[in-house]
């Protein structure tokens, strides 16, 4: 009976050590693939390109770069601090579970051993007398007393090593509550140098209204918008050629698909115009009628610009997340909230005409992605502030002007919805909002004709 009661603690025990938590290392961060690396270096050989060509030094809206771009890192790392803080406490949560499971493995295996000792105390002190008057086999007797050894001895091993876990759990928590401690200082630290940051963006904006009449005389130089134009178109072009050099295979594959599947519904649309006008000549004929003439080939009809309400309600999101981005057009939704003061080919007051779009809204409302694609700019840029540029294929570009703070960095794959930045009025702009661009091959496209 004794021998069958501590086999059954035995084997309850070694299930319980069996059935405890096992801590998982992170796991360690992918490598960078070789194309992001390229595309980064080569923007970044970009950007100091556009630096070092810069011809006008004096603009006075120039003061204001510096904040704008540091307020926007400011931000992004903010929100990266903000993500980092969350893992970091759920992980916590998941070790003082992992501790909390532990400790009951170990109270469940100190109950077991404490019956066992008890059994032990009762039997263990005359069990070689028993076995000796009730005339067993001595070696029989033997390998029972080794048996009883062996099964405290393991009881003893299997509490030191749900002890000794629960030690490693503790120190692992210990370690992670620092971490959060430590992340929570550097969100503290960077706050607060945010709010230095605004400070400066302040006193520099106070800088440029003591020039306003500088500023305005640039304002209203034709020059300046054109340079600004050029720079921008620059820009565009020389993205384009990085991409394509990247994408040259694929897009000679998708093109030569497409012609395929174009000329067979060419050659089917005309096969059943062909049909269908012998169908009318047949019926003509049985009638007594004059064959009708064969109706016109038809001819491709270009969307029409949707009007556009002076206010926009509607933003994207993830509905329309991996749509090639030719297929949103007459769907697309601006990427933010807010009055449309600016509207593509109409006069700019500063003279010229609108490229693209501005909404007026409140500074550090969210901008949403319009589209799917990849970052392929993210810095400030003379004349459009801070800026963000998204590469969607097949030579079509988003531009997302005049923001407050940038989110996301070169590289970066986004999707239609995803918040990138925060709007404003960087880059000298009288206004908040976000100034927005769709553009085919460098050339500027009217927006209103691709939203609902």
């Amino acid at each position: 009976m004794l021998q069958r009661l501590l086999f059954i603690i035995a084997t309850s025990a070694v299930s319980t050590a069996f059935a405890a938590p096992k801590i998982n290392p992170a796991s360690a961060p992918e490598a960078k693939q070789a194309e992001l690396q390229e595309l980064r270096g080569q923007i970044k050989q970009l950007q100091k390109d556009l630096v070092a060509n810069e011809s006008n030094r004096s603009e006075a809206a120039d003061a204001l770069k510096n904040a704008e771009s540091s307020i926007s890192e400011a931000n992004r790392v903010l929100n990266e601090l903000a993500n980092e803080r969350q893992l970091t406490a759920a992980e916590l949560a998941r070790l003082n579970q992992d501790i909390s499971n532990t400790r009951k493995n170990i109270q469940t295996s100190q109950k077991q051993l404490s019956e066992l000792l008890k059994s032990r105390y009762k039997t263990g002190n005359t069990e070689a007398w028993r076995l000796l008057l009730n005339q067993k086999d001595p070696g029989q007797a033997s390998r029972d007393l080794s048996y009883y050894r062996y099964i405290a001895q393991s009881q003893q091993a299997l509490a030191k090593q749900l002890e000794s876990q629960l030690s490693e759990l503790n120190l692992l928590a210990d370690a992670i509550r620092e971490k959060n401690e430590e992340l929570q200082e550097i969100a503290r630290n960077k706050q607060r140098q945010r709010q230095e940051l605004v400070s400066q963006q302040q006193e520099k904006k106070e800088l440029v209204s003591q020039l306003s009449q500088t500023i305005n005389s640039q304002r209203n130089q034709i020059q300046k918008l054109a340079a600004d134009e050029k720079r921008i178109t620059q820009l565009i072009d020389r993205l384009n050629a990085i991409i394509k050099q990247q994408e040259a295979a694929r897009a000679r594959a998708a093109a030569k698909q497409k012609q395929e599947t174009e000329k067979r519904a060419a050659a089917q649309a005309k096969a059943e115009r062909a049909s269908r006008q012998a169908q009318l000549e047949q019926a003509a004929k049985t009638a007594g009628k004059p064959i009708p003439s064969a109706p016109p080939e038809p001819k491709e009809n270009a969307t029409a610009s949707q009007s556009q309400g002076d206010v926009n309600n509607t933003v994207p999101d993830s509905s329309q997340a991996g749509v090639n981005f030719a297929a949103l057009k007459g769907k697309m939704r601006l990427p933010a909230k807010g009055e449309i003061i600016g509207r593509f080919g109409t006069p700019r007051g500063e003279g010229g005409t609108w490229k693209g779009l501005f909404i007026r809204t409140n500074t550090g409302e969210p901008v949403h992605a319009v589209g799917s694609g990849r970052i392929v700019f993210a810095d400030w840029l003379r004349g459009f502030g801070n800026l963000m540029i998204i590469d969607h294929g097949n030579g079509y570009m988003s531009l997302y002007g005049s923001n407050e703070s940038l989110l996301k960095r070169v590289g970066d794959s986004v999707k239609a919805g995803d918040t990138i930045a925060n709007a404003g009025n960087s880059g000298g702009m009288a206004d908040s909002g976000v100034y927005f661009e769709i553009r085919q091959n460098s050339r500027p496209l009217d927006p209103a004709a691709w939203v609902r």
